[in-house]
């Protein structure tokens, strides 16, 4: 059993390696938080810290088993310059997320990093495609590029092993550079 789950992390790390892209996306793009006020996403991504910007809905059965894990990355590495920012939208419909289920979600969960609000075509007004499923997780490097992304759930142990495998290969072509 341990020995599969060994096998089933490596697999995810090396999907969100395979899909890495190092693409850009428009930051202008402002979403309404829980606070009810407009929310750019360039407060978040792009300012020197990784974010792991992760779409969900309050009744995912996916979503609802990674978020105790979201919450513990953001709550043992925000300090250290790393963030969860999630978008909320509704599920099933991929329609625009009930604020009062996503305040209620996320009480009962603890969650404790930024939420905004939308719908399914966030990631096409982000420039990142059609919406494959719920979770979807983005994760951008410190300048704002896009270098992972993972359809389906994620651990913590998978978001730091692949942060900190991106991290070694850029020290490794910096120090090239040098």
């Amino acid at each position: 059993m341990r020995q599969s789950l060994k096998r089933l992390n490596l697999s995810i790390l090396c999907l969100l390696a395979l899909f890495s892209t190092h693409a850009s996306v428009p930051l202008d793009l402002a979403l309404y938080g829980l606070d009810g006020s407009k929310h750019k996403l360039s407060e978040y991504i792009g300012n020197g810290q990784w974010v792991v910007l992760n779409i969900w809905g309050t009744r995912c059965p996916p979503c609802r088993e990674e978020v105790p894990e979201l919450v513990s990355f953001h709550d043992e590495h925000h300090d250290e310059g790393s963030i969860v920012v999630g978008i909320a939208i509704d599920y099933p419909s991929y329609g625009y997320a009930k604020k009062d289920e996503v305040i209620a979600f996320s009480n009962d969960y603890l969650i404790d990093f930024p939420i905004l609000l939308s719908d399914a075509t966030v990631t096409e007004k982000l420039g990142l495609g059609r919406l494959e499923g719920l979770p979807t997780t983005y994760i951008f490097d410190p300048e704002g590029n896009v270098v992972g992304t993972q359809v389906g759930g994620i651990t913590k142990k998978i978001l730091e092993n692949f942060i900190d495998k991106i991290k070694q290969k850029n020290s490794h072509i910096n120090k090239k550079t040098d």
